[in-house]
């Protein structure tokens, strides 16, 4: 009789792991995220933590609704729906590029209370113009280059105290982005 209890206890456990797993999560006021930095997607439902700078562009920003985290074993994903578009985005996170640190860490880069113009509070009109572009420019501080692509993969860089960081362009192509001290000295391709 034990044996039972536990046993559907357990299942019973798991059941609601799941289900908690697969609800909605928000942690702005009114329930409102936004991205927390330009994301590229070539198909909206397989985009990938990595970041390749392909294809279409989803602004930093951008309003987002409809937050669903899911993990299940080595398969974790952030889904949500684009506010202004309805466009339906999934994000797979990839372990093996993002060593800085969990899964729930990745999702708090991701998306998170900052509109646009808390994101860009305190850069230069310059910074602002390349963040929209997507680009990266001499000049630019290491806030706004998180801002305009995001996290570099960890597997190219270990840490974001390196005065150089590597990003993956497509699956084949790099650029390596120097900084003297706090500001973008050069781009290598």
């Amino acid at each position: 009789m034990i044996h039972w209890t536990v046993r559907r206890s357990v299942l019973l456990l798991a059941l609601v792991g799941v289900v908690l797993a697969a609800l909605p999560c928000t942690s702005g006021e009114d329930g409102t995220e936004y991205t927390q930095y330009n994301i590229w997607f070539e198909k909206p439902m397989k985009v990938y933590s990595t970041n390749y700078q392909r294809g279409t562009m989803l602004p930093a920003g951008s309003a987002v609704k409809d937050v669903k985290v899911i993990s299940r074993g080595s398969r974790k994903y952030v889904e949500f729906t684009v506010a202004e578009s309805g466009l339906r985005i999934r994000v797979y996170w990839i372990r093996k590029h993002d060593a800085y640190g969990s899964f729930e860490a990745f999702r708090k880069r991701l998306l998170g209370t900052k509109n646009f113009a808390a994101l860009v509070d305190g850069l230069s009109a310059a910074e602002v113009a390349a963040i929209r572009e997507g680009s990266i420019e001499p000049g630019m501080s290491k806030k706004a280059v998180l801002v305009s692509v995001g996290y570099p993969p960890s597997r190219a860089t270990a840490t974001l105290d390196l005065p150089s960081w590597r990003y993956w362009e497509s699956r084949f192509d790099t650029i390596e982005v120097r900084f003297e001290g706090d500001i973008v000295a050069s781009i290598l391709d």
